[in-house]
């Protein structure tokens, strides 16, 4: 089933059936901002209790879309003979760029489908409708996203087609919170890694990869008991995949090939939630003088389009 519903006076689209509900909200990012499991009994993400919420902090609720992801310094950074300069953002006046600039914009719902098993949605999001974005980000860029509910799975795709004369930078990310119910200590983590980005303190990656060193335990699953994370992960030659489990309820969360790296953020000490993030392009990748291949920086080219997914599933014993 799927419906439209007011919320707060802004469309909210519920895509159910017998296992699983989510809530889209086109308006604000195109973020879903719900989705709760119907066979555990549980919301599976960190959820606003309003829209007045959610526009306050629209990066700490649900499922945010990043574009770029996390922080470019200073705003700025060159591709060819194209200067860029996106809005120094960052709230506590470091004068950098955060989160990308389709957070907190609204979205344009194109259809949506129920075919047999499987419901989906498709939402649009154009550069060009923002005259203030071209100016910083001169790209006719267009992005289609349609999310695909199908039992305990949901898929998102993602096409992003350039149609401008220009190679278009492109860097995605998302910033997924997911509850753990005020019990870490019955939750683990499987992340698949190579090393650690050395941060500075800026939070901005120095350019050096970093031995896993405590953290070595991610590769297996590690407890999330007294765990304080706000890390750069390289994914290296592994498969990107995150795995939350506890008690035989597993979270999969699994990205396409075109994502280089995760950071996982757990707002202090690990309590309620956990946020993780696959990016195709580390933290200020365009201002880092290093192998594309390591920090996922690239362009797409003029008339072509970059497809990405993330699978997200649930498995219950």
């Amino acid at each position: 089933m799927i419906k439209q519903e007011q919320w707060h006076g802004t469309d909210l689209y519920i895509l159910e059936n017998e296992e699983l509900s989510l809530s889209l909200c086109p308006s604000v990012g195109n973020n879903v901002i719900r989705i709760y499991d119907k066979k555990a009994g549980r919301d599976v993400l960190r959820a606003p209790d309003s829209l007045e919420t959610l526009l306050q902090k629209p990066v700490h609720y649900g499922t945010p879309v990043l574009i770029p992801p996390n922080r470019i310094r200073g705003g700025y950074f060159k591709v060819g003979n194209q200067e860029y300069q996106l809005d120094k953002n960052e709230k506590n006046n470091t004068g950098n760029h955060i989160h990308g600039f389709v957070v907190g914009r609204p979205w344009e719902v194109t259809g949506h489908n129920e075919d047999g098993e499987t419901l989906s949605i498709t939402s649009v999001f154009s550069t060009s409708k923002y005259p203030e974005l071209m100016k910083q980000y001169p790209h006719e860029l267009t992005v289609e996203m349609t999310y695909e509910l199908r039992g305990s799975t949901l898929l998102q795709k993602v096409t992003a087609r350039n149609s401008s004369e220009i190679p278009a930078p492109f860097g995605y990310g998302l910033h997924t919170w997911f509850l753990l119910d005020n019990e870490p200590d019955r939750w683990k983590l499987q992340l698949p890694v190579s090393g650690t980005w050395e941060l500075g303190g800026d939070l901005m990656p120095t350019g050096t990869i970093l031995p896993l060193g405590e953290m070595e335990g991610l590769n297996e699953g590690m407890s999330l008991e007294g765990v304080d994370l706000d890390n750069v992960f390289q994914i290296g030659d592994h498969q990107p995949l995150a795995v939350l489990a506890r008690d035989g309820y597993e979270i999969r969360y699994v990205p396409s090939g075109e994502y280089k790296q995760w950071v996982i953020y757990t707002m202090g000490t690990a309590h309620n939630f956990i946020c993780l993030e696959p990016y195709t392009w580390v933290t200020n990748a365009p201002n880092l003088d290093m192998d594309p291949e390591t920090t996922g920086f690239r362009t797409i080219a003029p008339g072509e389009s970059l497809n990405l997914e993330v699978l997200l599933e649930i498995n219950r014993k």
